[in-house]
C-alpha cells in the first residue's frame, strides 16, 4: 500500500494498525511466522518515522530557511504562497521529492503527483493561478490534442532558491532541475500560463478546478495544467521526454522556494528560425560587451532578500 503524500511510501499493512495486523495475524498464521512479520512491521515504522520527515515538519523547516517574504501579501490560508505586488512576483514554498526517474511535472501540491515531480509545494494549483492572475499573467488556452494545438497564455519565469549542504544561497531557473533524457541537457523551454480546465460533477453539481490532482507545472502536456510547455510533449510513460538532472537537484526533502515571475517574452520553443537564433545570440553578446547582468543575474541580485538571514 501506499500512503497519500509527503507519506508516500512503501509500507505492510498500513491500512491496519498494530493491534488490528497482530490480531489478524494470530488468528491465521502459524506460529513461526507471527514474530519474524511483527518484527518487520515495526522495524519499517520506527524507520519511516526516522528517516521522513512529516509535511508538518517540513513547513516549519520552510518558515526557518525563507520565512515570510518581505512585502507581499499571503493568499493561503493553510499553504505557503505569496504574491509580492511590486515586484510582481509569485512565491510558493516546498521540498524536493524526487531526485531521479522520468517527469510529467516539475511541481505538483503535496499529496499528489509527487513520484513524478521533483517538486511538491505547500499551495493547491487553483492558489496558484489566482496569484498568476494577480501578477498580470494573463490566461491562455491549454494543450488540446487531436489534432495537437500546444498550450498559449503568458510566458512564466519560473526559478528555484535553496540553502545547500554549506548553508550557501542557491538560484538557478527551474529548467537546471530537468533534464531532456535523450539530449542529455538541461530543458530548454519556457512555461505558459495555459489555465487548466474546470469540470462539474454530474452528480453533485460541485464545479473543480481539474490541476488540483496534480498537473500545476507540468513538462509533459496535459489539457488540465495550470503551466504547460508550448512544445508536444508525450504524456504516456514509454514516450516521456524529461526527467529529473540528479547532479543539479540537492538532496531528497531539501526545502526550496519556487518564485513566478511573468516575461513579455514568447516563450522559446522548438523549431526557432536560424535568424532568430542569431538575433538572440547577437544580443547575448552585445549585453556581454557592455557588461549587462543576464536575466539569471539580475534574478539573483533581486531574490537574495527572499532568504532568512542565518
Amino acid at each position: 500500500m501506499w500512503r497519500q503524500g509527503i507519506d508516500k511510501r512503501p509500507q505492510i499493512c498500513l491500512q491496519f494498525s498494530p493491534k488490528v495486523f497482530l490480531a489478524h495475524t494470530l488468528r491465521s498464521s502459524p506460529l513461526w511466522l507471527i514474530l519474524p512479520l511483527a518484527m518487520i512491521l515495526f522495524s519499517t515504522r520506527v524507520l519511516v518515522a526516522q528517516d521522513y520527515p512529516t509535511r508538518d515538519e517540513l513547513k516549519a523547516k520552510a518558515e526557518v530557511v525563507f520565512g515570510a517574504p518581505q512585502g507581499s501579501t499571503s493568499i493561503s490560508k493553510s499553504g505557503r504562497v505569496w504574491v509580492d505586488p511590486k515586484r510582481k512576483l509569485l512565491i510558493v514554498d516546498g521540498f524536493v521529492t524526487l531526485t531521479q526517474g522520468q517527469l510529467e511535472m516539475f511541481a505538483c501540491p503535496v499529496g499528489t503527483k509527487e513520484h513524478e515531480s521533483v517538486v511538491a509545494v505547500f499551495a493547491a494549483p487553483k492558489e496558484v493561478h489566482a496569484g498568476l492572475l494577480a501578477i498580470g499573467a494573463k490566461q491562455g488556452t491549454p494543450t488540446q490534442f487531436e489534432p495537437y494545438r500546444s498550450a498559449t497564455g503568458s510566458t512564466i519565469k519560473v526559478y528555484v532558491l535553496w540553502r545547500d549542504a554549506k548553508n550557501e544561497k542557491n538560484v538557478k531557473p527551474a529548467q537546471h532541475w530537468i533534464r531532456d533524457l535523450q539530449k542529455k541537457q538541461e530543458m530548454p523551454y519556457d512555461w505558459v500560463f495555459a489555465g487548466s480546465i474546470m469540470q462539474k460533477d454530474p452528480d453533485t453539481g460541485e464545479e473543480y478546478y481539474m490541476a488540483d490532482s496534480g498537473a500545476m507545472l507540468c513538462v509533459a502536456n496535459f489539457p488540465e495544467a495550470t503551466m504547460d510547455i508550448a512544445i508536444e510533449s508525450i504524456s504516456t510513460n514509454d514516450s516521456l521526454v524529461y526527467g529529473a538532472y540528479t547532479d543539479h537537484i540537492p538532496p531528497l526533502h531539501t526545502v526550496c522556494r519556487l518564485v513566478l515571475q511573468v516575461s513579455a517574452d514568447p516563450p522559446r520553443q522548438a523549431g526557432g528560425k536560424a535568424s532568430d537564433a542569431k538575433a538572440t545570440k547577437e544580443a547575448a553578446n552585445s549585453a556581454i560587451e557592455k557588461k549587462q547582468p543576464s536575466d539569471l543575474e539580475k534574478m539573483k541580485s533581486g531574490l537574495d532578500g527572499l532568504f532568512r538571514s542565518p
